[in-house]
């Protein structure tokens, strides 16, 4: 990719968070490229583009997106970028997008793409260079390109542990392989991402064996034991708990092979389901998305929504 010479407009944008965030920044703006003829570059300093070029090293990205040191603005950029940061500077996330969308016309005219939370309906693309910045956390943004993004983001699996990609063929071969992923760590301290509880979670697992009664589960978590300690209680249910030794990129394909699907609140539990091959899956989400009232259009038309309940008060 660095022998490549950029000879043509380009859509630069910086990969923030970690995997699930970054694929749907990636799958966002890689339409945006294609779609207005310009050359994808993923951008960021020395360690963020170490880890990005890790985890997205693990698909089959096209040779021509490139990833470059340092995000670099023109002069137009950088003073739209500053009037953005003036204008949302002591906002909350929900004010924020009203800045991006009541402005979106001036943005452009600066050569900026803006979207931090939930959907907001693309402007056509003029000839030139762009910056795109947020998460684009929608499918809506890549859905016309759906075949595409699936072909890119297939996994290099020879990059794989041979156990991981062993398991991943279990996990697969089972019709009745439920994939079930609990994200507690940063999300136990949060009052805007705590949504799905304990009993969120008993709540999926009775409805998921009313409808797959002999589902073997297949059970993901940043704190592995103590999910194992919350589900003792169900011995008549059949749980592999995955082992925090795979690779984040390991996990994820290991959770994409699953044939149904319990979610969290993280966009880690939506690539799992969204990259799934079973086009019958079942799929069990959080009637919320977040505790208070950020700009959400995540959802997918075939989910089926368990009833959270709220933690505290925010």
């Amino acid at each position: 990719n660095t022998k490549i010479i950029m000879s043509r407009p380009t859509i630069q944008t910086t990969l923030l968070g970690r995997l699930g965030n970054q694929l749907f920044t990636y799958s966002a703006t890689r339409v945006m490229a294609l779609e207005s003829g310009c050359q994808l570059v993923l951008t960021g300093d020395a360690l963020e583009r170490f880890h990005a070029k890790n985890r997205l090293g693990c698909f089959h990205l096209p040779d021509d997106v490139l990833f470059k040191e340092d995000k670099s603005f023109n002069c137009r950029q950088k003073i739209g970028y500053f009037m953005y940061l003036c204008l949302c500077r002591h906002k909350n996330i929900c004010q924020i997008a009203d800045i991006e969308s009541k402005y979106q016309k001036l943005f452009h005219r600066f050569g900026l793409i803006l979207n931090q939370e939930g959907y907001l309906k693309p402007m056509p693309l003029s000839k030139g260079s762009w910056y795109a910045l947020g998460y684009f956390q929608s499918d809506k943004y890549f859905a016309k390109h759906e075949e595409l993004i699936r072909k890119e983001l297939t996994f290099r699996t020879e990059l794989f542990s041979l156990d991981a990609v062993s398991l991943g063929l279990e996990i697969h071969s089972n019709p009745k392989s439920v994939c079930l992923h609990i994200r507690r760590g940063d999300y136990l301290n949060d009052p805007t991402f705590f949504v799905c509880d304990n009993i969120y979670y008993f709540r999926a697992l009775k409805q998921m064996q009313e409808l797959i009664p002999d589902a073997t589960y297949y059970v993901f978590s940043d704190n592995i034991d103590g999910v194992r300690n919350l589900f003792s209680k169900y011995e008549n249910l059949t749980f592999h708990y995955i082992d925090s030794k795979y690779t984040d990129q390991e996990s994820l394909y290991l959770g994409s092979c699953g044939r149904n699907f319990i979610m969290t609140n993280s966009t880690f539990s939506w690539w799992m389901q969204y990259l799934s091959d079973n086009k019958n899956k079942v799929v069990l989400a959080p009637s919320r998305w977040y505790n208070t009232n950020n700009p959400c259009d995540i959802y997918q038309d075939n989910w089926m929504l368990v009833d959270t309940r709220i933690q505290r008060d925010v």
